[in-house]
Parts: C-alpha cells; sequence; structure tokens
C-alpha cells in the first residue's frame, strides 16, 4: 500500500542489619564491566584477579570482562595500565507496553493489518530464507513448540546468559522469564494461533471470527531464529546483553558468508563503554543490529537503539485500529492503499534528542501475538502464574475461573524492532553480502562516511517521509484517543519520525 521499559517491574529490596567493627568502613561488592582496548590474554585476566577481582567472564570479540569487585579493591582494578573502564554491571529494560486441543487449522480470513501496512504482500520473492536473526531477549517458553514451526528455530545455536556477570547455561533458553521473547519472535517468523472468545487480552468474540487453529504470517516467515536469553524478571543485566552480542559475533566470524541479525528489543538510559566495544566488534564483523527506539516519549531513546551503528525502530500504527471495538476482528480488515497516510506515530514512541540517532518508524501498536498467560491449578484454584502482568490482564478479570489467555493485543516499539529485523532479512536474503560494515571501522559513528551500499543508508533512503500530524484514534476500551507527532504542541515536540515509514517493497527496491 502507498498512494532498553517493561510494563511493570517491582523490585523488593531487604536489607539486613550487620555487625561492623569499630573503626571498620563498610565495604561492598558490586557486579562491574571491565573495558581493555583489545581482547583479555590470560596474563591480563590473572592480574584483574590479583588486584582483587573476582572474574565471571571474558568476553572474547572485544576488550573486556565482567566480574565482581569489592569497593576497596577498584582504585587497585582502574590502575592496572591496560584496564580503560571499570563501570557498574546495569539493567536494561524489555521494550514492550502491556497494555486446549488443536483445532482444524483453517486459513487465516485476512492478512494482519500489521503486514499490510508494510506493503508485504507486494513482496512474494524474499521470504528471509537462509539469515539468522538471534533474538536478545527473555527466552522462550517450554512449550514454544505450541506456537512455532520448529524448523524456523535454530536450537542447537540457542543459549542463556543468566542474570549478573552473564553466566552461559545452554540449557535454560527454553526456561523463560517473561513471554516477551516469544512476542518478538513471532513478529518476525509468525506463528500459530489458536483462536478462543477470550484470546488478545481485550474485546469480545472471536479475533478471526470463529475458533480454530490459524497459520498467523510474520514479516520474514523463511527466515530462522536464533533464541539468546539475556533478561531475568528484574531486567537485562549488561553483561548479559553483551555476552549475548559477543556469541553472535563468534557465530558470524565461524559462518562469515551466513547473513546474520541480532535484534535487541530492550533499553537502558546509557551506553556502557563496554557495551559499545561489543556492538562495534559485531557490525565489524558484518552482523546487522537492529533495536527499539524505547517507549519514553519526549525523554529520548534509550540504549542501544541510540547508538547510530544500530538501526533503531520507532512504533507507528493504524490510524483504524479498534474501529469495530467491541468486535476483535479488526486486526484482520484490509488497509486502504493510501501510504503513510495511514500511519501515526505513537505518542509513547521516543523522540531523538541531541546526541540521539533515530533511523525508521514501523508497526509497533496492538499487534496480535503470542504472549501466554501460563497458570499453575490447584484443586481447581489458581495457585501462581508464569506471568502476573498480563495474566492479570485478562478480558473478562471478574472470572478467575476462566481459561487464561495466550496472546495479546500488545504495543510498544520492542515490536518495531522485530518488524524492521523482519524487513533487514528480506533484503540480506536479496543481497546476503549486505551489512553496515561497508562503512570504514573506526567512523561508525559518522555517517556522512558510510558507503552508499551500507545496508542501513539503503533502508533509510527507501523509508518515506511522515508529515507532521494528529490523528485521534479508538483505544483498545473503545475511548477516543489523540496521538501527535512534531506539533509542537506538548509532548509532541521533538524528531519522531526520522528517515520516515518502511514499505517493504521500496526496501526491496532499493537493495543493489
Amino acid at each position: 500500500m502507498k498512494a532498553k521499559w517493561f510494563s511493570t517491574i517491582i523490585v523488593l529490596v531487604v536489607l539486613a542489619a550487620s555487625v561492623v567493627p569499630a573503626g571498620a568502613a563498610q565495604q561492598s561488592t558490586k557486579g562491574y564491566l571491565i573495558g581493555s582496548p583489545a581482547p583479555l590474554t590470560a596474563a591480563q585476566v590473572e592480574q584483574l584477579r590479583a588486584a582483587g577481582a573476582n572474574i565471571k567472564y571474558v568476553y572474547q570479540n572485544f576488550g573486556g570482562a565482567a566480574g565482581m569487585i569489592p569497593s576497596a579493591k577498584l582504585a587497585a582494578v582502574r590502575a592496572l595500565p591496560f584496564v580503560t573502564s571499570v563501570n557498574e554491571d546495569t539493567i536494561k529494560q524489555l521494550t514492550s507496553v502491556s497494555v486446549a486441543p488443536p483445532l482444524q487449522s483453517a486459513s487465516l480470513p485476512g492478512t494482519p493489518y500489521w503486514l499490510d501496512l508494510i506493503d508485504a504482500e507486494n513482496n512474494s520473492a524474499y521470504n528471509g530464507s537462509g539469515v539468522w536473526v538471534a533474538v536478545l531477549d527473555s527466552g522462550f517458553y517450554p512449550n514454544w513448540r505450541d506456537y512455532f514451526d520448529e524448523s524456523r528455530i535454530l536450537t542447537q545455536y540457542a543459549v542463556a546468559f543468566n542474570a549478573a556477570n552473564g553466566n552461559q547455561n545452554p540449557n535454560q533458553w527454553d526456561v523463560g522469564s517473561d513471554p516477551h521473547m516469544m512476542a518478538v519472535a513471532g513478529t518476525i517468523v509468525g506463528y500459530r494461533f489458536v483462536d478462543d472468545t477470550n484470546e488478545g487480552g481485550w474485546g469480545e468474540g472471536y479475533a478471526t471470527g470463529a475458533a480454530g487453529t490459524y497459520p498467523v504470517p510474520g514479516v520474514a516467515g523463511g527466515a530462522q531464529i536464533i533464541p539468546v536469553k539475556v533478561c531475568e524478571p528484574i531486567g537485562c543485566f549488561g553483561s548479559a546483553i553483551n555476552a549475548g552480542v559477543d556469541y553472535v559475533t563468534s557465530l558470524k566470524k565461524a559462518n562469515p558468508s551466513q547473513p546474520i541479525v541480532i535484534n535487541e528489543s530492550l533499553g537502558g538510559s546509557s551506553l556502557d563503554a563496554v557495551e559499545k566495544a561489543a556492538i562495534d566488534a559485531a557490525v565489524k564483523a558484518g552482523v546487522v543490529l537492529v533495536a527499539s527506539a524505547g517507549n519514553e516519549g519526549n525523554a529520548g531513546m534509550g540504549f542501544p537503539g541510540a547508538y547510530e551503528p544500530v538501526i533503531s525502530a520507532g512504533a507507528g500504527g493504524w490510524r483504524d485500529q479498534w474501529n469495530e471495538y467491541p468486535d476483535k476482528t479488526w486486526w484482520l480488515d484490509d488497509v486502504p492503499e493510501n501510504g503513510v497516510d495511514e500511519v501515526f506515530v505513537v505518542d509513547f514512541s521516543s523522540r531523538q534528542r541531541s546526541g540521539q540517532y533515530l533511523d525508521v518508524v514501523s508497526t509497533g501498536r496492538f499487534m496480535l501475538l503470542p504472549y501466554p498467560c501460563v497458570a499453575l491449578y490447584k484443586d481447581g484454584e489458581v495457585v501462581s502464574r508464569t506471568n502476573n502482568k498480563t495474566c492479570a490482564s485478562k478480558a473478562t478479570p471478574d472470572n478467575v475461573q476462566s481459561a487464561p489467555f495466550q496472546y495479546l493485543f500488545i504495543s510498544g516499539t520492542s515490536f518495531s524492532a522485530p518488524t524492521i529485523s523482519g524487513i533487514v532479512a528480506l533484503m540480506l536474503d536479496k543481497n546476503p553480502s549486505l551489512s553496515n560494515a561497508d562503512a570504514a571501522f573506526g567512523t561508525l559513528n559518522n555517517p556522512a562516511s558510510w558507503g552508499p551500499g551500507t545496508l542501513e543508508v539503503l533502508l533509510e533512503n527507501s523509508a518515506t517521509d511522515i508529515p507532521p500530524d494528529q490523528v485521534t484514534t479508538t483505544f483498545r476500551t473503545g475511548i477516543p484517543d489523540v496521538e501527535c507527532w512534531e506539533m509542537g504542541t506538548s509532548g509532541c515536540t521533538l524528531e519522531a519520525t526520522s528517515h520516515g515509514w518502511v514499505f517493504v517493497d521500496d526496501a526491496l527496491a532499493a537493495v543493489p
């Protein structure tokens, strides 16, 4: 058609009293990211340990390590001649906004609006075949095969880096802390939808119009997902994220002709020196990184999305969303062929502030995706849930005995990012040699020096400008909702659209 924020995270900290001898200073031991100009040698690791650092993880493709350091030993570690930075291991957050026996399979009675909105129907030549997309996120649930075609998931490469210090555990990737990764993966490769009157979390009736099992297409249904779990219920430790990027960089170096994309639907307020080194090493190796812009509106973008060599995605939606409220079938309605006249930029999508780089905008508003609420029952009563946040948001909260939903109309730049990752996979399907490494290494922060064949440049130049505007849409509760962008009014004054909206056919046409 043409013409790093979890919804709610509560952390309880219990302070235990301790007896400190008179005259003795209290010391604390925390997790730190230790930077170095090049990958650490065995001798340097020993020097770090001798200085008081308990090294937990040493990165292989760039300089740095993660470890625990007592406060009294920080000065000694920082004084080592090869140490360039010592920063606390910070936590980023995922960027979503949450606001029975299998039945006979049937064809989906329409195209999901988020695919129609990017002109996916104008592409029949490429499906992302041969492209790997590493999703750095919260992990799959153990029953992930209920939702995904197993051939789309590269289980042999799936891995988890758990909690502080990036502890690697190959057996924990499908013991997810949240269904967020399931929704992200479903955006890229599609998923199996078993319709029920309660599915979607809001609205009434069946989302498809009738009970049944339906295949919902993804942006790049031929791509393959590498699940890389880097998040815990508390959030996503920087050390684990860096370990995940390092791991994928090693995969790329071991398979240099294999096109690989990293999707990070998460973000935080800053870019640590070690995280920057991890990204630079991945880009230099030929990995393409895509990340969410964040859900902070005028407060600005999160990192890594705000770092220029990362392709960042803001969130837009369809102006006709929930137009049939409370009926839920609107998501399969045909989108008029009016180009960007049909889209809007949502108010929560992070705007670009000074020193930040927003690249493009794509769908991220009320997409129906896998987001299972897994409840545990005893004597007919719910005793616990793996995902209390969305389990509590059921369409019928007054009926506690009703079956927990398994899909959700969910929003966030978390889903704009995998939409763009899917489009990037289509571009790499057409030309596997593309990457952001076309820029001379060392000039990654200077896009003006990038060559015309750099993948990010091709993507940006193919985007369609979204003019400043204001629109009133229908919210999921049926209440009118006003969205505005770059209008000079309160909350709408910063750069919201950058290069604009990405259409699949235009992006593919730009690929040499």
